[in-house]
């Protein structure tokens, strides 16, 4: 394994983990949000709640969802990688068995 190869499952795994951890978080405001507004009756109390905990949590979720994505693209980037490899390996094989051949 190359240093390249390293650092790109580096990348994988991490933007994978960060994406876990901010949904995971997005997730955690909603219900903290959703807690505040259930425990008071008052619509100018539940404002506050809605804005800070719903939206910063929506907007987790995206951030979170798009990085746990960037990390899937990284691994269909990488078996592609290896497939084209594999397929110019296989390539040269047959081109050195097909000269063989002729001598």
């Amino acid at each position: 394994m190359t240093m390249q190869d390293r650092r790109r499952a580096r990348m994988q795994s991490g933007l994978g983990l960060i994406g876990t951890m901010l949904m995971t978080a997005g997730i955690a405001a909603i219900l903290f949000a959703w807690w505040g507004v259930a425990h008071t009756g008052y619509v100018w109390e539940q404002i506050p709640y809605v804005v800070s905990g719903g939206m910063l949590g929506v907007g987790l979720i995206g951030v979170g969802g798009f990085l746990y994505f960037g990390s899937w693209l990284v691994k269909l980037l990488e078996e592609q990688r290896q497939t084209t490899y594999a397929l110019l390996q296989l390539l040269d094989d047959r081109a050195a068995e097909r000269d063989a051949e002729r001598v």
